[in-house]
């Protein structure tokens, strides 16, 4: 009787863990990508651009783009991103672009810092 339950156990734990399994995988994040630095026009320096299912060309361009659009409320639209900076000290604001895919907000995300 005692290895009769003790098979059941097993077989119940293979079988969730089974569940889990596929459920942790689909779950993944796409990595992120390191894109480095870059300036505007305007000479205002943009440091630290990574990227996440976005090309560092794209992402680049977006981020040399924010600095002049969400300069006066700390949100716009860049490219079809949807982007938020908020001011983490007098000269650096930190900044996130993304846009949604499939009710993931965050599905292609673009982070960087800019100041002077």
């Amino acid at each position: 009787m005692l290895t009769t339950c003790r098979r059941v156990g097993v077989g119940g734990l293979v079988t969730l863990a089974l569940a889990i399994l596929p459920g942790s995988a689909g779950a993944a994040h796409a990595p992120i990508t390191p894109c480095g630095n870059a300036k505007t026009q305007d000479g205002v320096l943009i440091g630290d651009i990574s990227a996440r299912r976005v090309s560092c060309k794209v992402a680049r361009r977006i981020a040399r783009a924010t600095p002049a659009r969400c300069e006066a409320t700390g949100t716009c639209t860049v490219r079809g991103y949807t982007c938020f900076a908020a001011r983490a000290t007098d000269e650096l604001r930190l900044a996130r672009c993304s846009k949604a895919h499939n009710g993931d907000e965050l599905y292609r995300t673009v982070r960087f810092d800019y100041g002077s």
